[in-house]
């Protein structure tokens, strides 16, 4: 599954509203994966935790996200991101829509009990294949 980014044309827009770098001479890199990502938590009404691992870490993204709040930074990408939220949100919607009308890719999707089991919502870490439940 790909995970929703930023276009081009709306990353021109968003990009200058981040606070400048601590040094000059050196960019900063990742900002564009992290709004994408503070946007589709947002769209999906979901925690940074459960976001897809190509996102990254979701410790680094937390720490971002408090950073960013601290500074007042976060509250205007979420007003300036306002199009590309609904944009993500109607993604995740279709993608939705379209599991429950298959009905071969429907369990799968939505998992024994009906509720909405994405591939981004499974646990991470070494250990979470054994603590998975055997379907059956």
């Amino acid at each position: 599954m790909r995970i929703p980014l930023i276009t081009v044309h709306e990353w021109r827009s968003i990009a200058p509203l981040l606070p400048p770098t601590n040094d000059p001479g050196k960019a900063r890199h990742g900002d564009r994966l992290y709004v994408s990502a503070f946007y589709y938590a947002e769209a999906t009404r979901s925690s940074l935790e459960n976001l897809p691992a190509a996102y990254g870490n979701p410790r680094l993204l937390r720490t971002r996200r408090q950073r960013w709040e601290r500074d007042g930074v976060l509250g205007k990408l979420m007003e300036a991101g306002g199009p590309v939220i609904a944009r993500m949100k109607a993604g995740y919607l279709n993608l939705i829509r379209d599991a429950s009308i298959d009905r071969q890719t429907s369990s799968d999707f939505f998992g024994r009990d009906g509720i909405p089991q994405l591939p981004h919502m499974e646990p991470r870490g070494q250990y979470a294949a054994r603590r998975r439940v055997p379907a059956g």
